[in-house]
């Protein structure tokens, strides 16, 4: 077999429109002003409602852009936090431009999968910052005997004969850089997409489909090194709340990626729950409601932080608790102040 007929089998393999065949098959995607116009029916609801969650998720953000910036002394891990407080807000954009331009949906999709990925090695870049270095971190350790497990997802989960890594600074740089390499793949994938819609246009999607198939493994090592570094911090940063904001990530990231392969695609579609409609093919469909899904979804968690590490419950606004005992003392001076004017004024007269 030739490289060039190889090649075609492959993407005939990935390309998982075949699923359409029992539908009128669309020879493109409708463009965002054609899909708006006439779009109606619960297509018009659901981005009703996903307009409405949008701007709640950005109402929030402000919110927690402003606590970070009164209450966090400084400015390095205010710069990480307000990275990771944007998490919510870009990812429920870019579904919420994917579901009213379908043709751009899987563009915006990688585009959200690079910021997450590299809010996975901000996470990183955190747990360094809290410890104070590298060197300090794996110095912590190292006092307290806590050698690195692999037995982490997705990989060694039930791996329990895996030898433990001594908790050296080399050992945890090269767990560092198995999340560090994510998001160039995934930068290297998203340029590649850009290109293959550029060139192919409408039959761009099976090369897609191909790229994204790729970057899994890509994906899977960033897990398995994050969650490597996170479980040995599980005790040492509980004040921060850290394990909090690391499972907030990494729930949300599992949303955003294994929702639309796992459930709309091998399920939905296959069983004919998602059909073709008057715009949209069956994956078209398919990735519309999950965007209003993950919308809803972001709106949830972006709830739940905003009570689990507010700067009442979380050491990372070290500015919180001072500042309100600096506020408190200012009272007390100026009471004690008023008093013994009063006082003074009783005894003169």
């Amino acid at each position: 077999m030739k490289f060039s007929e190889l090649t075609k089998t492959i993407l005939e393999l990935a390309d998982w429109s075949s699923t359409d065949r029992n539908c009128t098959t669309l020879s493109d995607q409708p463009s965002a002003y054609f899909f708006i116009k006439n779009v109606n029916g619960a297509q018009f609801v659901l981005i009703l409602f996903a307009t409405a969650f949008t701007v709640i998720v950005l109402l929030l953000a402000a919110v927690h852009w402003f606590h970070v910036w009164m209450y966090v002394a400084e400015e390095k891990r205010q710069n990480k936090l307000y990275f990771l407080l944007s998490l919510f807000p870009v990812s429920t954009m870019c579904c919420y431009i994917g579901m009213i331009s379908p043709r751009t949906s899987m563009v915006i999709s990688s585009l959200g999968l690079l910021y997450f990925l590299t809010c996975l090695f901000v996470l990183i870049s955190l747990i360094r910052h809290l410890f104070g270095s590298r060197d300090a971190f794996a110095t912590v350790l190292l006092l307290d005997k806590r050698k690195i497990d692999f037995q982490s997802p997705p990989f060694c989960c039930c791996c329990s004969f895996l030898p433990k890594a001594k908790s050296t600074a080399r050992n945890l740089r090269q767990l560092e850089w198995l999340v560090l390499q994510a998001p160039v793949v995934r930068a290297i994938i998203v340029t590649f997409n850009v290109i293959a819609i550029a060139e192919w246009r409408e039959a761009a999607n099976k090369y897609i489909h191909f790229s994204e198939t790729i970057s899994v493994a890509s994906l899977l090592l960033a897990i398995f090194g994050v969650h490597t570094l996170a479980r040995l911090t599980s005790d040492k940063l509980g004040q921060y709340e850290f394990m909090t904001i690391f499972r907030v990530v990494d729930i949300a990231l599992l949303f955003f990626t294994a929702q639309q392969p796992m459930i709309f695609e091998n399920i939905l579609i296959r069983f004919n729950v998602l059909k073709c409609g008057p715009l949209l093919s069956a994956h078209g469909n398919a990735r519309f409601v999950c965007n209003f899904v993950i919308i809803v979804e972001m709106l949830l968690l972006s709830l739940f932080i905003s009570f689990m590490v507010a700067p009442s419950r979380s050491a990372l606004f070290d500015l919180y608790g001072s500042k309100e005992r600096n506020d408190m003392r200012s009272r007390l001076t100026q009471e004690s102040l008023l008093s013994s004017h009063e006082t003074d004024i009783i005894v003169l007269s």
